[in-house]
């Protein structure tokens, strides 16, 4: 059978026509949505709260993670030294790896751990830095009660101290070294005074009354 051409002029109208279909469903989508304010205004605030939910949720299990300080990732060692765990001071913005052996060069490079026990155990665990920006220098805006974590990288332990003191010595006094905790977790961060010859240190206890 011979096919039948319908012309240029068919194949516009059938545009047009399908154009004009186009619209007045459109109208008619628009006049419904028009009479039934309520539907579509529930259907937005119930789309709004379930993205506000998952926000929430997504916001939270970040924190969480931020808080047991899963996101820091500490190396095994910087040059020639181990790495213990690493401080993290929120109040001053401080976060060091520790060192394990302090040396002129090991000072240059972060902190170091000075003396006592192995990390987060009982005893007074101290820990040396210079007075330098970045390391030790805004250790003088730490307040009694402040506090500070602890993440021993040998088992991802995060231990947080409270601080109960703090006060100077002169280079050869060694009292701040003591290990008589009677039976406690100590830290004593050392740093040297730039204006005088003597040391600062700070004392601080694992706080019980938060959660670690």
């Amino acid at each position: 059978m011979k096919k039948r051409y319908r012309g240029k002029h068919f194949e516009e109208k059938t545009k047009s026509s399908n154009k004009t279909i186009f619209f007045l469903l459109i109208i008619v989508v628009i006049v419904l949505l028009i009479e039934n304010k309520s539907v579509v205004k529930h259907f937005c605030e119930d789309l709004f709260e379930n993205v506000g939910d998952i926000y929430e949720e997504i916001i939270t299990k970040i924190n969480l993670s931020l808080e047991e300080g899963d996101n820091i990732e500490i190396p095994d060692k910087i040059g020639d030294y181990d790495v213990l765990g690493i401080l993290v001071i929120d109040k001053i913005g401080i976060q060091k790896n520790i060192l394990n052996k302090t040396t002129d060069e090991a000072l240059n490079i972060s902190i170091t751990k000075f003396y006592g026990p192995q990390i987060n155990e009982e005893g007074n665990f101290c820990i040396t830095g210079h007075n330098y920006k970045g390391t030790f220098a805004e250790l003088s805006k730490l307040e009694i009660n402040d506090t500070f974590y602890i993440i021993d990288k040998a088992n991802s332990e995060k231990v947080t101290y409270k601080i109960y003191d703090r006060y100077t010595v002169n280079p050869d006094e060694l009292n701040c070294l003591s290990q008589e905790t009677n039976g406690k977790r100590e830290v004593t961060l050392i740093t040297c005074n730039p204006r005088r010859s003597d040391k600062t240190n700070f004392k601080s206890k694992r706080d019980l009354n938060l959660k670690i």
